[in-house]
């Protein structure tokens, strides 16, 4: 018997029967060590976020989006497109890389540099493949960055899409009162906003960003402007199998197996 399976059978243990049975076969070798090294992941050199699945880059696009690293992006498992964009590149750049996986689950964030950031994806995918999986969401800037890559995978569950723009003000400093103006292309992305034609100019800045995320989302996906207006939720989420069917996603499936599919 083996040490690990030593201890196990001679300590007292405060764990559900099937993962004490997996960690015994885990000991027992009757895991393939390489699996699970694949599983564990590292880090790749010079990079904030990126975990190598043997030659697959692992990069998460996790919570809030903003431009900058700051306590939000720290503390609070958000994202910064600044950091985003130095890991893409290392990892474009990095000859033991492979493919790139974006690993997203997002409500979206702030809209400065996210343009950007969908170039920089889809210069990076020209010269290796650039994946995104959506694990549970990649909504508004979140589904932006994900639309940039060659490939977009999704769990059963995962929700996509939310596309437009919006600007928000606090009419009062406890909050109390807010006004949302919404980009006319996703009127489905706040239901119930209060408006007002005092807004107009405002209304007028959301359009035009709400513009250019469709005429961006429309050329990622390789899809018209009006199919993007009439397919993709209007800046509603579709789930999964109704993303899937409206051209928005590539494919359902597992985090783990299209590692997997990957790696062979």
């Amino acid at each position: 018997m083996s040490a690990i399976l030593n201890a196990m059978a001679n300590q007292p243990w405060l764990m559900m029967p099937d993962r004490l049975e997996m960690m015994a076969k885990i000991a027992k070798r009757e895991h393939d060590v390489e699996a699970l090294a694949a599983r564990v992941g590292s880090k790749l050199d010079n990079t904030r976020t990126v975990e190598m699945r043997g030659s697959i880059a692992v990069i998460p696009v996790i919570g809030g989006i903003y431009r900058y690293a700051n306590l939000f992006t720290e503390f609070c498992g958000g994202t910064s497109t600044e950091v985003l964009a130095k890991d893409i590149i290392a990892a474009g750049d990095n000859r033991s890389v492979s493919h790139i996986v974006l690993n997203f689950d997002t409500p979206g964030g702030q809209a400065a540099s996210i343009a950007e950031n969908a170039e920089l994806i889809r210069m990076v995918s020209q010269k290796k493949p650039v994946i995104a999986y959506v694990d549970d969401l990649a909504a508004s800037a979140g589904y932006w960055l994900a639309s940039a890559c060659n490939h977009i995978a999704a769990s059963k569950t995962a929700m996509a899409g939310s596309i437009g723009a919006v600007y928000s003000f606090r009419l009062y400093d406890d909050g109390s009162e807010k006004i949302e103006i919404v980009s006319s292309v996703s009127p489905k992305k706040r239901p119930d906003i209060k408006t007002d034609e005092g807004k107009n100019q405002i209304q007028a800045w959301a359009d035009k960003l709400g513009e250019i995320f469709v005429e961006d989302v429309a050329a990622n996906r390789g899809v018209s402007v009006d199919e993007v207006l009439q397919r993709f939720g209007q800046g509603d989420l579709l789930i999964g199998s109704d993303a899937l069917d409206a051209g928005m996603i590539d494919e359902i499936t597992t985090f783990e197996a299209l590692i997997a599919e990957l790696q062979s």
